[in-house]
């Protein structure tokens, strides 16, 4: 069972797209997510976005943009470099919307880009 999960939280880097053999292509947003109390330190999730919703991120996010995403939410676990077991919270076949651009510059080119990639994740979900 998956769990549905919807946050909103600042780029704590800019976006790098993979591009896999197979064609497709993956990118790793790392999001600072603060609780409503503002003196709480901020929690890291990551958002994976696979293809054109990661080719999206990868052509107009920024380090220090606030985005909403929404997606199923999962748990990996993983051993650190010093053995100790770690995990962190990452947030899968994600949808996302730029709310508040770092560069007040592009967001034009953002917002129309953002409206395309919405029509084409609608039309995805219901074919």
């Amino acid at each position: 069972m998956a769990f549905q999960a919807t946050l909103t939280g600042n780029l704590g880097q800019t976006p790098e797209l993979k591009t896999f053999q197979s064609g497709k292509c993956k990118t790793e947003l790392a999001v600072a997510v603060r609780q409503q109390n503002k003196d709480a330190q901020a929690q890291w999730v990551q958002v994976d976005l696979w293809d054109k919703t990661a080719q999206y991120a990868a052509d107009y996010l920024k380090k220090g943009d606030s985005i909403y995403a929404q997606g199923e939410i999962k748990e990996e676990r993983f051993t650190r470099k010093n053995g100790d077991l770690g995990f962190k919270i990452v947030l899968q076949f994600a949808r996302i919307e730029l709310l508040k651009s770092a560069s007040p510059k592009q967001a034009q080119n953002v917002t129309e880009a953002r409206d395309e990639m919405l029509a084409q994740q609608s039309r995805q979900m219901y074919n």
